[in-house]
């Protein structure tokens, strides 16, 4: 009898998607927390109304645990964009553009920012701030979604939907509050 009820909790523990069902916002947060760097290589495609067709970007993207991003777009153009703590810089040389800014001045702007880099933190807490979290999926699965809790972010941004496996970000997609859509593919460099 002992020895049906040891396989039966074996069984259980070990049957497929068991292991799912802790597997929540506390436990995605937890394993994002756990990666103290990451590398890179993106895809991006801007869907705009003002276009005519979709503008696609590539390039990489660099984050060093606490609050350090990088994006260094490579083509079409060259620009690099580092947020450190509250500053972002932008540098791009071919329109001869360079500029420091603080985030707090730009709500929305600070939002976007936030939705990746809390995100790839595991701070669920700073996501908390400015978003209504949802998540679905299983570990090597799964979807988050973020929806502005801000009036004048979601006049702007309607919601933001980021793809993972386990600790990684394989997509993001930003659907702007008119029409307008961006969708990051992201490739993780492997030491």
């Amino acid at each position: 009898m002992r020895r049906a009820v040891l396989v039966l909790a074996f069984a259980a523990c070990c049957a497929p998607g068991a292991a799912d069902e802790a597997f929540g916002l506390p436990a995605l947060m937890r394993a994002l927390a756990s990666v103290p760097r990451a590398e890179a290589s993106f895809t991006e495609v801007r869907r705009m109304q003002v276009l005519s067709a979709p503008l696609e970007l590539r390039g990489t993207l660099r984050y060093v645990r606490p609050d350090s991003l990088e994006r260094q777009v490579q083509t079409p153009y060259e620009e690099t964009i580092r947020i450190e703590g509250g500053r972002v810089s932008v540098d791009n040389p071919a329109r001869g553009v360079r500029r420091s800014y603080a985030l707090a001045a730009l709500p929305a702007a600070y939002a976007m920012v936030e939705s990746l880099r809390a995100t790839l933190a595991g701070d669920a807490a700073a996501l908390e701030r400015h978003y209504w979290l949802k998540l679905a999926g299983t570990r090597e699965s799964w979807l988050l979604t973020l929806t502005p809790r801000d009036a004048g972010v979601a006049d702007m941004l309607a919601e933001v939907r980021l793809h993972g496996a386990a600790a990684h970000i394989t997509r993001i997609e930003y659907d702007e509050a008119l029409g307008d859509r961006t969708v990051i593919t992201i490739r993780e460099s492997r030491p």
